[in-house]
């Protein structure tokens, strides 16, 4: 029987391992995974901090950035940065790691492959691109199914680890176990399979791919990426996870087909039970291409999100794009906004409102 309290209990618990884990990956240089690679890009630009007037709204934003562990906030409407502030120690040219955030990069990758013509579509079988796979025939696993977590993939935590330590899969002499449930179960490997096709296809390391089909056309400042895992660590600016967002509030055939990015919004599962950090519920949200949604007061609103709560948030109706970057707060410290209804309580009103 479904226990509202145990619930409540198990995604607290969720949350607060996210909050300790992302504190250790939150640096480039740490114990848990290898030195990421670098992406070029551009330097960073010196902040414009006068094109952000003080009024009540900014109060209240920077009152929840102080108590809220943010590195990197920014607040975009009608194309204009209205609110941008960073930690003493962040600065506008610090990159952050963005976490899962990565995985929409390599969603973004598919589609651009897609339009080169390496990929026929997402329903393409993943045997076609990684034949040494052992997958029975009739599991029939398509990269559609990669992308939403429906491959029915059983990894452990030892792929986890060595992909996270300069260690690509041996798929050849790695048993990776597909089974018949084909339900949604949130694997980090399933990006990883994606990242080995995407590299395969082009001939090279993910890290110089995202350079030269992402990076220098939207003209990003310089980042990095753990090119060994593919699903996660991608360190960037918040102002190149900005340009991210605006892909998907404006989506043009630029940098890929406008229908792809669409389709990465649109084609959506609602899991029984699957924690996210913003709506800060196991239920009720969906999961498209690594797009988020299901916040009940904002429907039209969608995002990306990454472990420690960074979150690059789009609402197409009121233009608005939020932008945010750093840690989550330990359950322990009584100052922090841990104990708020809504953990992002302001950035959902700011998303709302129509000014700021």
């Amino acid at each position: 029987m479904f226990s509202p309290f145990k619930s409540d209990i198990q995604d607290w618990l969720t949350l607060e391992a996210n909050a300790h884990i992302n504190e250790l990956m939150a640096r480039p240089n740490n114990y848990l995974m290898s030195e990421p690679e670098p992406i070029a890009g551009k330097s960073a630009t010196a902040a414009q901090t006068a094109a952000n007037p003080l009024t009540d709204e900014n109060s209240t934003l920077d009152l929840w950035f102080d108590r809220s562990q943010t590195q990197a906030l920014i607040v975009q409407r009608q194309g204009k940065v209205v609110y941008e502030r960073y930690q003493a120690d962040a600065e506008r040219g610090l990159n952050v790691n963005g976490m899962s955030m990565a995985k929409t990069i390599i969603a973004i990758l598919v589609g651009v492959a897609i339009d080169d013509g390496l990929i026929n579509s997402e329903t393409d079988l993943i045997s076609l691109y990684l034949p040494e796979l052992m997958i029975e025939q009739d599991a029939r696993v398509e990269i559609r199914d990669l992308l939403r977590h429906t491959s029915g993939i059983q990894s452990t935590n030892r792929d986890i680890r060595a992909t996270l330590n300069n260690k690509l899969l041996d798929l050849a002499n790695r048993e990776l176990s597909f089974s018949g449930d084909r339900g949604f179960r949130y694997d980090n490997i399933n990006y990883h399979l994606l990242t080995l096709i995407l590299q395969r296809l082009y001939q090279k390391p993910i890290n110089e791919l995202i350079g030269e089909k992402v990076w220098r056309p939207l003209e990003l400042e310089g980042a990095s990426i753990v090119t060994s895992a593919g699903y996660c660590c991608l360190f960037a600016t918040a102002q190149s996870w900005l340009a991210i967002g605006n892909l998907y509030l404006n989506p043009t055939n630029t940098l890929v087909s406008k229908s792809w990015l669409t389709k990465m919004v649109k084609d959506v599962l609602v899991p029984k039970s699957f924690y996210v950090q913003s709506t800060g519920k196991s239920v009720g949200n969906s999961y498209g291409y690594h797009i988020y949604g299901g916040l009940e007061d904002l429907p039209g609103v969608f995002w990306i999100e990454g472990m420690g709560l960074q979150v690059i948030m789009i609402n197409p109706t009121t233009q608005t794009i939020v932008v945010r970057l750093g840690g989550i707060p330990t359950g322990l410290n009584r100052n922090s906004n841990r104990g708020d209804p809504s953990i992002i309580g302001p950035l959902l009103d700011t998303l709302s409102a129509s000014t700021l």
